[in-house]
């Protein structure tokens, strides 16, 4: 039996897997956000499981020392600071965070290299300048899944794929031994310690190394050959396309099973965005309640066009600065318009990254898809719609959690991920490009809405 532990953005989940089976619990997450700040409390995380490990082996039947191993994920780039017994310092800043504007400006003019403020780098020098008494007394700066491992192990550890993306080491502002140890994703790193049996865990249970949310769920998508395309689309939408070792392509970085790479395509919008249209449009009527009059909307929503940048947008514009734009409204468009106009949005939005990849010369045929979104049917069928692409949507909507109990197997049976792939990762429903034409013309305006309003938004 492994334990598999995801960090979301909107929610903290857990899943027990044994065999065929699959137990899931969750707990919702705050988010404090106050632009350009946008922060967790890492002791929540702790709170969270000891709340949720409980329920999971009561509904599994098990005790805790039927665990072989625990395999985590989280949101990246996140960033907790924390002493040298994995007290954090300060809350932790996530990807939404944006307030090392400053940072990432003198980053790149230092460098010549592209710096997002949501980057690891940029956080840590405003750390550094903006809090230096925080600076000082930091032992390691960690993801949200490594301050989990910190706690249970006493290990401070980073994947590999996060060490990758991290240049951290190259910038002589920063400190490298701050900075964690870098290991593979599918490593055994240490064991739980004592204290773990605060979350209801026994002690000695092996600990892997895990990953960041986006590529651990492209294991539990199956994305394990040359060429497999998934959508993850939780509160943001992550693309990804699985590549071999050593591909070349620009940006590549180590998947989280060996000879592997992925191209990795973070989009800002996703589940985020539909959930504030619906608090902002919906009138609190959930989306099932809303569904049969989306559908009864034609394609294009009736000449309404939604640009979904509400927290900017990062691939492949990389614009802190672009805004959420509703264009074309007349007096006959109602609620469900408006709604049917985000989703669409949103799917312009992975168009316009399918056409940065094929830029790139990668040609994706098919997506499957995982998170929270992909259970919206209506939704992977616009999103087919406008991409060209057959959707899969999985059996098992929670690709982090599959991904970590994989990493687990990976460790602990030493099996292929190949095999545990295709016997793990199943298609529920598939969704073939139905409507094409009526979206190449929207998607033309899409991009040209965005260069005429670009300068606008400053």
């Amino acid at each position: 039996m492994y334990l598999a532990v995801d960090i979301g953005t909107s929610s903290l989940k857990a899943a027990l897997c044994e065999g065929g089976s699959f137990w899931v619990e969750q707990l919702p997450l705050q988010l404090t956000q106050a632009d350009p700040c946008a922060e967790q409390d890492p002791r929540e995380w702790l709170e969270g499981l000891a709340v949720l490990l409980p329920r999971l082996l009561q509904r599994a039947g098990a005790s805790p020392e039927r665990i072989q191993a625990v395999g985590l994920s989280s949101h990246s780039p996140s960033l907790v600071p924390v002493d040298s017994h994995c007290r954090p310092l300060f809350p932790c800043l996530t990807w939404r965070d944006r307030r090392a504007v400053r940072q990432a400006e003198k980053l790149r003019e230092q460098t010549g290299e592209f710096f997002d403020p949501s980057f690891f780098e940029p956080k840590m020098l405003w750390l550094k300048e903006e809090r230096p008494e925080i600076y000082a007394q930091t032992r390691a700066f960690l993801q949200p899944k490594d301050f989990l491992i910190a706690w249970l192990t006493g290990e401070f550890v980073i994947d590999l794929p996060a060490a990758r993306f991290s240049r951290a080491q190259a910038i002589g502002e920063l400190e490298s031994g701050k900075l964690p140890r870098p290991c593979p994703s599918w490593e055994v790193v240490g064991k739980t310690q004592k204290r773990a049996q605060e979350l209801g865990l026994a002690p000695g249970i092996p600990v892997v190394a895990g990953g960041i949310d986006a590529y651990v769920e492209a294991l539990g998508a199956g994305l394990v050959e040359e060429g497999q395309f998934g959508d993850a689309t939780g509160t943001s939408t992550c693309l990804s396309c699985c590549l071999g070792e050593g591909s070349g392509v620009e940006g590549a970085v180590p998947h989280v099973i060996p000879e592997r790479e992925l191209c990795i395509l973070p989009l800002s919008s996703g589940g985020g965005t539909l959930a504030w249209a619906l608090r902002q449009l919906g009138g609190g009527v959930r989306y099932h309640e809303l569904e049969e009059a989306l559908r009864a909307v034609p394609p294009g929503a009736d000449g309404l066009l939604f640009l979904p940048y509400l927290t900017g947008e990062r691939s492949p514009l990389w614009d802190e600065g672009a805004k959420g734009v509703f264009f074309g409204i007349t007096a006959e468009h109602t609620r469900a318009h408006f709604l049917r106009a985000v989703l669409e949005g949103c799917a312009l939005a992975i168009r316009h990254n399918v056409e940065h990849l094929e830029a790139m010369g990668l040609t994706p045929h098919s997506a499957r898809a995982t998170g929270g979104g992909s259970r919206l049917g209506l939704w992977n069928q616009i999103k087919a719609d406008v991409t060209g692409l057959t959707y899969e949507q999985l059996e098992l909507a929670d690709g982090a959690l599959l991904g970590g109990a994989l990493l687990c197997a990976l460790a602990v049976e030493k099996r292929s991920e190949g095999d545990l792939a295709r016997e793990y990762v199943r298609t529920k429903q598939v969704f073939t490009p139905r409507r094409q034409a009526v979206y190449e013309e929207l998607y033309a305006k899409y991009k040209a809405l965005y260069a005429a309003t670009k300068e606008l938004m400053r």
